[in-house]
């Protein structure tokens, strides 16, 4: 089965340097990370050519024993398509992201992009739902008819924030796994019906969403909801930042790997010295020693 939560999407390190990105895995394992996502959003898989997200996904598989999906969506669907067929020799699954740049595609050319992508897949597929960033949503109707011609469409990875629509995913198409983009929600899944949480942002203080995950497998709400809450405190300071997601959280990985480099590529901007070490003041004083 794909999709085993808390699936951290991974960073990536530029230049790209991979023993930074090494040393990053180490840290996922050391904490219980079951499952790794290569060149998601957060991996900035939009500034990377095609060449460098298949070098990254290969250096990960000889790093990472665990459950590796390659993120292979792009702009254009002949990239899409070399890079499932590159992901499968090398990981566990693939998630797929809506085309984007296109502004208000047509359902019907969605799914065509999709059909295109999916005819070359020989793993288990995860449709990935991000319409702030592709400006395009993936409806119910599109992914159930997607899952029913593709088999191997086993789940969705769904940032869209409109729990409606996840319920939905799962009630047209019930053997459908639905994971969340949304770090507020791993202690509410059972409320919610969805299945698991990808995290993003939050990688870096990845022990939280594995406890959280961990407690709500052995239906400990009480626990679920502490570690949720130590979370949210992290996601509160995240969103109050004035960077990015992903330049908040290569600041906060620099907290824990002082070698991790912080630079991301443009048009996204760095957190000046001075953030990254308000930002690591932070994690160590008010999270870090939540789990010790």
């Amino acid at each position: 089965m794909i999709g085993e939560w808390p699936i951290v999407a991974a960073l990536t390190p530029f230049g790209v340097d991979y023993g930074a990105l090494g040393d990053y895995l180490d840290l996922l394992a050391a904490a219980g990370v079951p499952s790794v996502l290569v060149g998601g959003t957060t991996g900035e898989f939009a500034s990377l050519t095609v060449r460098e997200r298949k070098q990254v996904l290969k250096f990960c598989r000889g790093r990472w024993s665990r459950q590796l999906i390659a993120q292979v969506g792009s702009a254009a669907v002949g990239d899409a398509v070399e890079l499932v067929v590159h992901a499968n020799d090398v990981a566990d699954g693939v998630a797929v992201i809506a085309p984007y740049f296109f502004a208000g595609p047509s359902e019907a050319g969605v799914e065509a992009f999709y059909a295109r992508v999916l005819g070359f897949a020989r793993k288990p597929v995860l449709l990935y739902n991000f319409p702030r960033h592709t400006q395009v949503g993936l409806a119910p109707d599109l992914v159930e008819r997607l899952a029913v011609r593709f088999p191997l469409v086993c789940g969705v990875k769904d940032s869209g924030k409109d729990f409606a629509v996840s319920r939905e995913y799962k009630t047209r198409h019930p053997d459908l796994t639905v994971l969340l983009g949304d770090d507020r929600v791993g202690a509410r899944l059972g409320e919610l019906g969805v299945d698991g949480v990808v995290t993003g942002a939050g990688g870096p203080m990845a022990e939280l969403p594995v406890a959280i995950a961990a407690a709500t497998r052995a239906r400990d709400s009480a626990g679920a909801r502490r570690w949720q809450a130590v979370f949210d405190r992290y996601t509160v300071r995240r969103r109050a930042t004035p960077v990015s997601d992903i330049a908040f959280a290569k600041s906060a990985l620099a907290a824990r790997l002082p070698e991790f480099p912080t630079h991301v590529r443009p048009p996204l901007t760095a957190a000046p010295p001075e953030l990254t070490a308000d930002i690591a003041a932070f994690l160590r004083n008010e999270i870090i020693t939540e789990f010790g």
